[in-house]
């Protein structure tokens, strides 16, 4: 054999033996031992960004950015590049991120720092030095936004505010950046929702198993569940309502779709108790799409509790809501 080939022989060995080296260590050796504490499909690995270990990951709709969130810093990496944009947080906490589903504009919850405020701040990805923050006034000390739904068409956000053990508050901005506390009928709030294209917002009472319905425009409100206990799954652009009845425990036994002024039925039941916090939008989705071996779809309307919802006998309206101990009307909170 020639001196040449002996060299590229043993060169391409040495590749070899150093790539499955390094297969190796980054498989087996340095593989992360936690997952991420989030959800979604946008949070999987992609190549065009720097593989950080540290935080929580979230990705732009269309995966041209990638924030690395933790409680105190906030990075904004542009795919294909490995330098991030590092937000000025001006000594304030992390408690809420996530991406606008349909364009680059990121909505985060911030609190503390040296006024000690609460924030729901719009960052603009593109731009990522103009950040718009509306604060929200008359919180409690100590208090922070834990979850933000948005409709997307309207621009109006409902944000839900942590001000005690298992006590929330609901607060709605919208285009013009008016920002108010809505009174629900309910302090111990589960999940929260809105539609896409208009102005109506979801809740459910964790204490009762109530599902409701407030409208943002008129500023009345309703349940709207069957008889029974049920907790809000979420909704989806088409303006199908998804609800789980539940156990006293929590444990979701079946799925309910529905829409308003029409009623839900079933879709499917668990074969056995589910954790609540396992029921997702996705899942449900993939469920009725795909059938699942932990559930069982129902074709019979009938079956269960489904029917018309108890919204009548609980219905309410803005000039009336006073009544609630938790529903003070918005025209007075306005005029304060």
């Amino acid at each position: 054999m020639k001196p040449i080939t002996k060299v590229m022989t043993v060169f391409t060995l040495g590749i070899l033996l150093q790539g499955g080296i390094y297969y190796y260590l980054d498989q087996y050796m340095f593989a992360p031992t936690t997952d991420f504490s989030v959800a979604g499909e946008s949070q999987k690995a992609d190549d065009n960004f720097p593989d950080i270990k540290e935080g929580n990951k979230y990705f732009s709709y269309d995966r041209k950015y990638m924030a690395v969130v933790t409680e105190k810093s906030i990075r904004i990496y542009t795919s294909g590049k490995d330098t991030p944009a590092e937000i000025d947080l001006k000594g304030r906490s992390v408690s809420y991120f996530d991406w606008m589903p349909d364009r680059n504009l990121a909505i985060m919850g911030l609190y503390g720092g040296p006024k000690d405020q609460v924030i729901m701040a719009r960052l603009n990805a593109d731009d990522p030095d103009h950040e718009v923050d509306t604060e929200l006034e008359d919180v409690p000390k100590g208090s922070k936004i834990v979850d933000v739904a948005y409709s997307e068409a309207t621009n109006v956000v409902y944000m839900k505010v942590k001000v005690a053990e298992s006590t929330y508050r609901i607060y709605r901005t919208d285009a013009n950046y008016d920002t108010r506390r809505v009174y629900m009928q309910a302090s111990n709030i589960g999940r929260i929702a809105v539609f896409y294209d208009e102005d109506k917002f979801f809740y459910d009472n964790v204490r009762t198993g109530d599902v409701f319905m407030f409208d943002g425009t008129e500023g009345g409100w309703r349940v709207i569940n069957p008889s029974g206990r049920y907790r809000l799954i979420g909704v989806d652009n088409k303006q199908n309502i998804y609800i789980a009845r539940v156990d006293e425990d929590d444990n979701a036994l079946a799925v309910y779709e529905g829409k308003l002024g029409v009623g839900f039925k079933p879709v499917y039941k668990y074969n056995n108790p589910i954790t609540l916090s396992e029921v997702t939008m996705d899942e449900v989705k993939d469920i009725m799409a795909n059938g699942s071996d932990t559930a069982t779809k129902i074709t019979d309307e009938r079956e269960d509790t489904a029917g018309k919802s108890k919204s009548d006998s609980k219905s309410n309206s803005k000039s009336d809501s006073k009544s609630n101990s938790d529903s003070k009307s918005d025209s007075d909170k306005k005029t304060r």
